[in-house]
């Protein structure tokens, strides 16, 4: 299904509402009146089987008796199984687009779930859009369209708000339609059988009127079409969320640690994380926060200057930000010199206490000398109103200073009502967000820094930690399927280290014994002292069920703790099971936990965090979605306390390294086997030289596929909602000079190569390129140019050995439109390179690659000057589709070429 007749759906000429009448208070009658009361200078056609005419507008039996085209159906009468032959007319009609708003859907209907299939079957065979069931409807402020069952005027605003309960619409409307919030559009989604989220942010993220979009969550059924759509815009358009049931269970009972811990609500907000989201914990705070982003810069750190009249208020506020994980910024010897000279208070520390008469010149010569501290991200102005205070004209102040230091957010708080509203309005006015309570303005300091952390994430270049390593894939698919095959879901411990193994993940030295001299031979190769574990699948949960013994130091306890291991799997219905005999860690270090579920919405998640019994007392663990790079690994220990910890010790630096690259390893080892479906590694044991894992266990998902594979029409395998890089698309070319080169997808690691050769070309390869003179080559340009999403975007480069070093001279890209049936390419050769046949080859291997895919048309925009390439595009089988003044675009159609 396309976005793009979204646009029909948003924007409708024609619109027909099933059920429509002059019941007061009905929703037939609701959605008529909000249609035709509001300006909306569409046609509106009332449906309605009982009356002649609607509110003095003419009625129609049927949908069919309309001889116009209709865009958009709503059907306002009660849902029942009477709804499929509506939908079935709608579809015979060509309708583009429908909305089932039936409230209380699956409350009210039997048999619901059976009959979403059925609607379901319907829009998918008519290709109509659909909203709902239970829904409210969508409202457009800026062309006057209501078509919902809200009956209050919204605002025309830049904020495109979508929410998922019905009800709780209401509730948030009416409290923005109080506050004057503005809105681009407003969406309820009800039970998005068709219409996602996914859907609403591509259409949104395109929208020149929506600057900022806002969600309000219960739950997401496709995690990938999800990540997809919000990684694509996260760039240019805040996407803020409120995600309900944060304690709600899993549906599954997880058998790990791992897999118990890695709840779903922990695993959204990893999601959230990973797309560019930044997450907020109240409705309300979802308005604060886009309106300050809107107005102003998101702050560079988390460090926070307060200037307020009032210490109590500071305390809170500062309490906040402590408590949320913020910092008092440190005000540097210069700032502290300029403030001793020219403010008057009994102490200069942050927050900066003024007199509680301070007048507007004291507000001023503070915030000008604190706005320029290079220690400070952000800056609070509290004002409390007290005798003495001014607090209109210190407003007026504090816009004069912000306008002069555009670069810096600051943010107030003019506490009371009456005394300080036009203050307020003032403020607003003109782009300074202003709070009532300090709470509220330090939450939104916080939620800027975290989302803008979240982009930082996004646009950080990786270290290439693992070059050229090789995995043991071979080995670890043989032992997966083995287990699969003899129907065990539970491979034994030995196994489970077989596949680290085969990852390069160390484990420590283990033995197995199933009889008393086995024991006996497996002590004389390790020595004591040593530990004794059951090895069943049987027992997961060892330590707790009493199938561990630690520290064993002689012969008759040895032989004591194995008798009773054996009997403990007898008990458990295992006689069969081994022994595993390890020697005992008595080195000091510390454990840490490693481990991995499959989440049914986003699919396999990876967990770190303190290890061995603490894990769950402690709770100290961060979630993180595969596959990992460097930097992510790096960012997903750091948040957790264990990581902060060690990392204060020197000698731990090149441990904590080693255990990045474990973690890097193991998101490899999740991202080529679907079929794990939990994975615990805990505890893995560090010193400050060494690491190694004492102990795991895996769940195997014997539905999944058994092994490996891209599916023909995607790159990203079915368990993970992002995609790995795609290394299975390398090729190895000769170009006409005999030059052996490979044509590779680009990497986050690429952006040296790439600024490489962008500064390699003349000016004139550049504006053919990218239809301008020159390319800026700072960070944050070069890295969106490698950090490629491949659902979105195919993008490869043509490299040459120079030595023992990697050049690229080429990159040619496609970037498909949300539903992957189109595509732009463009290409750049590096001038040295042109003539040799990188381009035919690079755009050969891209086309052959898109037809895989499932993409249906290339297009290019190419300029006139540009010979070469027309030529190239007409020795590829593109057709000219129409001519500009200075360009031409040439469409290639897929389905016609073999």
């Amino acid at each position: 299904m396309s976005i793009y007749n979204l646009e029909y759906f948003f924007n409708p000429k024609r619109i027909a509402v099933i059920g429509a009448n002059d019941r007061l208070g009905s929703i037939g009658y609701t959605v008529f009146r909000n249609l035709i009361g509001e300006g909306y200078r569409g046609i509106v056609y009332p449906v309605n089987s009982q009356t002649d005419s609607v509110q003095g507008v003419e009625a129609y039996k049927s949908l069919s008796d309309i001889s116009k085209e209709i865009d958009l159906v709503v059907l306002a009468e009660e849902c029942g199984t009477g709804i499929l032959n509506v939908l079935e007319e709608c579809g015979q009609k060509g309708v583009k687009g429908v909305i089932l708003l039936c409230p209380d859907f699956r409350t009210k209907i039997k048999e619901a779930m059976h009959l979403e299939e059925k609607i379901e079957e319907i829009h998918r065979k008519y290709g109509f859009r659909l909203l709902g069931p239970n829904t409210l409807g969508f409202i457009r402020p800026g062309i006057n369209l209501n078509v919902s069952l809200f009956r209050r005027r919204l605002n025309k605003g830049n904020i495109a708000l979508i929410a998922q309960s019905a009800t709780l619409s209401v509730a948030l409307l009416d409290r923005a339609a109080d506050k004057n919030i503005g809105f681009s559009y407003f969406v309820s989604l009800g039970s998005d059988i068709d219409i996602d989220f996914a859907d609403l942010i591509d259409f949104f993220g395109v929208d020149p009127s929506t600057r900022a979009i806002v969600i309000y969550m219960q739950s997401i059924k496709n995690g990938r079409k999800f990540m997809t759509s919000a990684r694509s815009f996260a760039f240019s358009k805040p996407i803020v969320i409120v995600k309900s049931g944060k304690f709600v269970e899993s549906l599954e009972v997880a058998l790990t640690h791992s897999g118990l811990l890695a709840g779903e609500d922990k695993v959204y907000d990893a999601a959230f994380k990973r797309a560019g989201a930044v997450r907020v914990d109240e409705t309300l705070d979802m308005f604060y926060i886009t309106e300050t982003l809107s107005k102003q810069r998101r702050p560079r750190g988390n460090r926070l200057a307060i200037i307020t009249n009032a210490g109590a208020p500071a305390v809170s506020a500062v309490d906040s930000l402590l408590r949320l994980g913020g910092q008092l910024a440190e005000f540097s010897e210069q700032t502290i010199k300029e403030l001793e000279g020219n403010v008057s208070t009994r102490f200069i520390r942050n927050p900066l206490d003024l007199v509680s008469d301070a007048t507007p010149d004291h507000y001023e010569k503070a915030l000008r000398i604190v706005i320029k501290d290079k220690n400070v991200d952000a800056v609070l102005v509290m004002l409390t109103p007290s005798l003495g205070t001014e607090p209109v004209e210190t407003a007026q102040r504090v816009i004069k200073i912000v306008k002069e230091n555009p670069y810096k957010p600051v943010l107030t708080n003019w506490m009371g009502a009456a005394l300080v509203n036009e203050a307020r309005e003032l403020l607003n006015a003109h782009g300074i967000p202003t709070f009532v309570t300090p709470e509220q303005a330090v939450r939104t300091f916080m939620y800027m820094y975290r989302y803008d952390f979240n982009l930082k994430l996004l646009l950080e270049t990786p270290q290439t930690i693992l070059k050229d390593i090789k995995f043991d894939t071979e080995k670890a698919d043989s032992v997966i399927e083995k287990a699969i095959s003899e129907g065990r879901s539970i491979p034994t411990f030995f196994e489970a280290s077989e596949i680290l193994s085969a990852y390069g993940i160390p484990v420590i030295l283990t033995k197995r014994a199933n009889t008393l001299e086995e024991l006996k031979k497996a002590i004389t190769e390790i020595g004591y002292p040593i530990v004794l574990k059951i090895d069943t699948p049987k027992i997961i949960h060892k330590f707790k069920k009493g199938g561990v013994i630690l520290d064993i130091r002689d012969e008759l306890e040895a032989t004591e703790g194995f008798k009773w291991l054996k009997n403990l799997a007898t008990e458990h219905g295992d006689p069969d099971a081994s022994v595993i005999v390890q020697p005992m860690v008595i080195t000091y270090g510390y454990e840490i936990a490693l481990g991995a579920k499959k989440d049914p919405t986003f699919g396999s998640v990876i967990l770190f965090g303190t290890g061995g019994n603490l894990l769950e007392a402690l709770e100290d663990y961060s979630i993180g979605l595969p596959p990992l790079n460097q930097t992510l690994a790096k960012r997903l220990m750091e948040e957790t306390k264990i990581y902060l910890y060690l990392k204060k010790y020197f000698y731990y630096e090149d441990i904590l390294r080693r255990l990045e690259e474990t973690v890097v390893k193991f998101s490899y080892l999740i991202s080529d086997f679907p079929q794990i479906k939990e994975f615990d590694i805990n505890p893995i044991f560090i010193t400050d030289s060494d690491i190694f894992a004492l102990d795991c266990s895996i769940i195997l998902d014997k539905t999944a596929p058994k092994k490996k594979a891209v599916i023909k029409g995607e790159f990203c395998p079915p368990h993970l909602s992002i995609c790995p890089y795609p290394v299975h698309l390398y090729k190895e070319v000769e170009l006409k000079d005999g030059t052996k080169a490979i044509v590779r997808p680009i990497k986050a690691e690429d952006e040296s190569l790439i600024a490489a050769l962008l500064g390699r070309c003349s000016e004139r390869t550049i504006s053919l390129r990218f239809f301008q003179r020159a390319i800026d080559l700072r960070h944050e340009n070069l890295v969106r140019f490698c950090h490629v999403d491949y659902d979105r975007e195919l993008a490869f480069v043509c490299v040459i050995k120079d030595g023992e070093e990697e050049k690229i001279v080429a990159d040619v890209r496609l970037s498909k439109d949300p539903d992957g049936t189109d595509a732009e390419m463009a290409i750049l050769v590096e001038d040295a390179w042109q003539g040799k046949g990188v381009g035919k080859a690079l755009c050969s291997y891209a086309i052959e690659v898109a037809r895989d895919l499932g993409v249906k048309r290339i297009w290019m925009d190419i300029l006139k000057i540009n010979t070469y390439m027309l030529g190239l595009s007409d020795r590829l089988g593109f057709k000219k589709h129409h001519v500009e003044e200075d360009s031409v675009k040439v469409v290639l159609n897929l389905d016609t070429v073999s």
